[in-house]
């Protein structure tokens, strides 16, 4: 049979079913992820792909071939000056592991996957051994959750070929995969992108073999990729042209699931939560082996335990295993405990998603009893629940909840130079006398985390008198050499009518003097404005303050930390080195940095009363 006659009865045969033939399907597109592009005002994180290994461009010879690479350049057609960017997440489990790690809260991994605007979902590859069953409440559920985490987030559904796939093309049929995940993009309006059938299309028509297409019938070759960014192409310029840009972006409003069972509710709960009780010999906040983990729960003794009680359909857990690791065994709800071996198979440190228990009343409540079991090493990161865990700060006051918080950490030791208060009087005054203290932060998202420490609820509790108002006209990645430009002292610190003005962070570029910039600015039209300067604290291991850092300051080399100091005393204006006894804190806790980070960058709540616990010593007398 000729290729042209395969390919008119492949047609034939996709027109008897009840699916379209075309291999995409734009439905509602992407309007608000095309507002955000034309816009370019999100940085640089605007897609956000998930999957496995197709997405990783797994054996293939040019990098560049991968469909999300493909899907990026396609998009930069249409918008040449969007800053745009993608993010791969490679992880097993597919969709049902997807529905948990996309949650709303990322304790465990501090990272935050939903950060961009645009979500693309490719599983089809680590489903392909999955029940359909879970597959539905799973990949729905996932969908759910990017909805959940923002309602204004757009997604696409991809489906990449598997032999099982181009079996069912070619007896006629649409996969069951993919028949279920139409059904769920039906249902929310989601573009979907049918790439198993764009190149079972071809194989069937004979333009080029299943061996040619794809070496180990998952991972395309170089061949098989420039197929799938034929089809990424022509998707994306109809997803361009099916939707005018809007004028601001539309918030998705959930229908009711699906599918009944579906359970939106899935997060990982991390270890450290105060309704996991610990008993044995427990280390928490070590160093992980691997990644996205930024620190683990390590016990090396049999017997040691973790305890969850939790609400929801599935409970299971998130761990590190290795060669050295250690059985568990596990109860759920009292019943007889239950063997979970450690692999004998793995090579080195690997991530496992492991399920515990399904199907449970989503509406009861449930215990989980986790046991180290034989001889070796366990390295938890967390728990998998679809459902909800009790709330340890239900009903405290802002203040109640930081201090419970910092009550279970090591308290900082720190003795502050005495003369601090020599450059801020009137601060001080109203502190000591009473008033109002107008306080502006002036910086990026670190100088977000000191205001976050709720810092100011120390002081007022230390001065009683004072009521503090704070105010924090931040800008993400932002430092005085941008604030110092164009008059933007005006709307980001005059207009607050300061008493005191604080300046940190860590994306003052290493420029002092653009420091001293805002600062002259400032006071040249509100010279009674005082002034704290703070040296930088958190960031990535690699800036200078971590990577070069003396517990005093260097003061035999040019460096920010110095340089800072110096403008300080030339502006008269208070000088707070918190870079010297943070980071002292952290390598004195025994814990590793991730212990105190939220994500590479910032601040998690620990990490945030060290700020607000240091201030606190350093405004008291």
């Amino acid at each position: 049979m000729h290729s042209i006659q395969k390919l008119f009865l492949f047609t034939l045969l996709i027109g008897c079913t009840t699916e379209a033939a075309e291999f995409y399907q734009v439905r509602g597109g992407i309007p608000n992820s095309q507002y955000y592009f034309k816009a370019n005002v999100v940085g640089n994180q605007y897609l956000f792909f998930i999957g496995n290994s197709v997405l990783a461009g797994t054996g293939l010879k040019d990098a560049n071939l991968r469909y999300s690479a493909q899907m990026v350049k396609a998009l930069k057609k249409h918008f040449p000056q969007a800053g745009m960017n993608e993010t791969r997440h490679i992880q097993p489990g597919g969709s049902w592991f997807g529905l948990y790690r996309c949650s709303r809260g990322q304790a465990v991994f501090g990272e935050v996957i939903c950060s961009g605007h645009l979500a693309i979902l490719d599983f089809a590859a680590d489903d392909r051994n999955a029940d359909i069953e879970q597959v539905k409440l799973s990949l729905e559920g996932l969908i759910r959750q990017v909805t959940l985490y923002r309602a204004t987030h757009s997604q696409i559904l991809v489906y990449t070929l598997t032999p099982e796939m181009l079996q069912a093309y070619k007896a006629g049929k649409t996969p069951e995969y993919i028949r279920v995940s139409e059904q769920i993009a039906a249902h929310y309006g989601i573009a979907s992108l049918n790439l198993a059938q764009y190149a079972a299309e071809k194989i069937i028509a004979g333009e080029i073999s299943f061996t040619a297409f794809s070496a180990d019938g998952i991972n395309p070759t170089d061949a098989g990729a420039k197929l799938y960014a034929e089809a990424v192409a022509k998707f994306v310029d109809a997803l361009m042209a099916a939707n005018p840009i809007p004028d601001k972006p539309k918030a998705h409003k959930l229908p009711p699931p699906l599918f009944p069972e579906t359970d939106d509710n899935g997060r990982i709960v991390a270890y450290e939560d105060p309704q996991v009780k610990q008993s044995g010999n427990w280390k928490p906040g070590q160093a992980s082996p691997i990644g996205p983990f930024r620190h683990v729960l390590v016990a090396d003794q049999a017997g040691a335990t973790l305890t969850l009680k939790f609400k929801g359909s599935e409970i299971g857990i998130l761990d590190v295993v290795d060669k050295d690791s250690a059985d568990y065994e596990y109860a759920v709800d009292g019943a007889p405990f239950r063997k979970l071996a450690a692999p004998k198979d793995v090579t080195g440190p690997t991530m496992r998603p492991v399920s515990l228990a399904k199907n449970l009343d989503r509406k009861a409540d449930h215990e989980l009893v986790l046991k180290v079991a034989s001889p070796g090493t366990a390295r938890m990161g967390g728990f998998l629940l679809n459902g909800t865990v009790a709330d340890a700060f239900a009903g405290m006051s802002t203040l109640e909840r930081i201090d419970a918080i910092y009550a279970a950490m090591d308290p900082i030791k720190y003795q502050p130079p005495a003369g601090r208060f020599a450059n801020i009087p009137k601060t001080m005054s109203k502190l000591r006398d009473g008033g109002e203290l107008r306080m502006v932060l002036l910086g990026d998202s670190i100088m977000g985390n000191t205001s976050g420490s709720s810092f100011e609820l120390l002081l007022m509790r230390d001065y009683p008198k004072c009521k503090i108002v704070k105010i924090a006209p931040l800008r993400s990645s932002t430092g005085c050499t941008y604030y110092r430009e164009e008059n933007r002292v005006q709307d980001y610190v005059l207009k607050h009518n300061p008493d005191l003005l604080v300046i940190g962070g860590i994306s003052n570029r290493g420029d002092a003097e653009a420091v001293r910039s805002v600062i002259q600015q400032v006071r040249a039209k509100k010279p009674d404005t005082e002034v704290l300067l703070l040296t930088p604290v958190f960031g990535a291991m690699r800036d200078e303050h971590i990577r070069t850092f003396t517990r005093e300051i260097d003061t035999t080399t040019s460096n920010f930390r110095h340089n800072m100091q110096k403008v300080a005393a030339e502006e008269k204006c208070a000088f707070f080195d918190m870079t010297g006894p943070w980071w002292a804190y952290i390598q004195d806790s025994g814990k590793t940095y991730g212990w105190f980070m939220g994500d590479a960058v910032h601040a998690n709540h620990r990490g945030c009363q060290i700020i607000g616990r240091l201030l606190e010593i350093w405004f008291k007398e």
